[in-house]
């Protein structure tokens, strides 16, 4: 009872900081107690051991951490990859073959599928690139117009020293510019972009069906045994969350290699499931991690009365021509947003490329009426947002442009 016991809080202590530190710094967590958690994990905890250290070895620990930690950490390193791996290689070899011989016709059938079906897609994950190079760049400039709030023309990347495309983003783990950049992912040893994600996705999915399925097969033997081992009149008397709990406890521990891996699975789902709800989420809102991050910013910005909105139509007698790969792409905006403490003046000049301005000199120049400060984010327009299924689409590597005819 006390070494299953010992396993549970384990696993689920192994769950908990695996989520917070993969989950702890993005923007939907803000202000909640898995950041907090997450600033313990990695700011306040490291400042302690830093301060003891200082005073009691003179720094050494500290140093010797940090050349382990600069390799975990900022290393593109197959460690995690590898522990990733082995768990599940593990967790079967132990499984399968116990249950196999109580398993159904059917189960045996379905079984070797949601196996198998998550090592294919974790090897398409980690060989597919998603690498801006010389070769594709050209394509790449055509894949997404510039929405001149997230990302503007003319930006060049100070390590490949070429021009950025719309979404894309210098990997510093990776050492190249990423085409429609989600993140870098330690488990997969590789950057989620444009040509992998539905890779990803199609993992995530796979994942959790497996362990979902799992945890259901673990759960269907373990209740099979129990039902060999109370009698029937035992089990209508059992009642209460402690004699449950209990019961389970000696099922587990009779049957090791199956209640214990029905334990990591049961723990582990919900991972697998929150991965997957955040990143159909972000198909849903036509965005990414790293393109979450930005708009967070300008939802503070909102927030703070600092964000003022026009129509570019209004802004611009005589406004450049679309470029005709921007006018395939299915939504369009007029929209111009700045930064900016105090309304825009009149005679005030739009900077080249981003979202400032340059006031007019003069304390009396009064606001211009065509600008309204913005109060939500309801307000900004996100053309990568065409919809669940179009963006469903883009993420699967299929046209979702029009022609320029239609």
């Amino acid at each position: 009872m006390g070494a299953l016991r010992t396993v549970g809080l384990v696993i689920l202590a192994i769950s908990v900081f695996t989520f917070i530190a993969l989950f702890g710094r993005l923007p939907a967590f803000r202000k909640t107690p898995v950041a907090f958690l997450h600033r313990i994990l990695w700011v306040y905890l490291p400042n302690g051991i830093a301060v003891v250290d200082n005073r009691l070895c003179g720094g050494r620990v500290l140093r010797c951490w940090n050349q382990s930690g600069s390799y975990i950490l900022k290393e593109n390193h197959p460690l995690v990859l590898i522990f990733f791996t082995s768990l599940m290689v593990i967790g079967e070899i132990v499984f399968v073959p116990a249950a196999w011989p109580r398993l159904s016709s059917l189960h045996r059938f379905l079984v070797p599928v949601a196996v198998t079906f998550p090592y294919v897609l974790l090897y398409k994950c980690v060989v597919t690139k998603s690498f801006i190079t010389d070769e594709n760049h050209e394509e790449e400039m055509r894949r997404y117009p510039y929405d001149r709030v997230l990302f503007h023309p003319g930006h060049r990347c100070s390590t490949c020293d070429f021009l950025k495309p719309a979404r894309s983003k210098h990997c510093s783990f990776c050492q190249a510019c990423v085409s429609r950049h989600d993140h870098h992912c330690v488990w997969l040893m590789n950057c989620v972009g444009a040509n992998n994600c539905m890779y990803f996705i199609s993992l995530l999915v796979s994942l959790s069906v497996m362990l979902i399925y799992g945890s259901y097969l673990g759960k269907t033997l373990l209740s099979e045994s129990m039902e060999e081992l109370v009698p029937p009149e035992v089990r209508i008397a059992m009642q209460g969350w402690t004699v449950w709990i209990n019961t389970w406890s000696v099922l587990v521990a009779t049957y090791p290699r199956i209640g214990t891996v029905f334990l990591l699975m049961v723990m582990t789902a919900p991972l697998a499931i929150s991965f997957l709800a955040y990143h159909t989420y972000l198909i849903w809102a036509g965005t990414t991690t790293n393109e979450t991050s930005k708009w967070t910013d300008w939802k503070e910005d909102v927030e703070d009365g600092l964000v003022f909105k026009t129509q570019r139509s209004l802004i611009f007698e005589n406004p450049l021509p679309m470029d005709p790969h921007d006018q395939m792409w299915p939504v369009h905006t007029d929209q111009i947003l700045v930064t900016d403490e105090d309304p825009p003046t009149e005679g005030c000049l739009l900077m080249s490329n981003s979202n400032c301005i340059a006031h007019r000199p003069g304390s009396d120049v009064l606001p211009d009426p065509r600008w309204k400060r913005l109060r939500s984010m309801k307000d900004v327009d996100n053309i990568y947002d065409m919809g669940f299924w179009n963006n469903l689409r883009d993420v699967a590597g299929l046209s979702v442009r029009r022609s320029v005819s239609s």
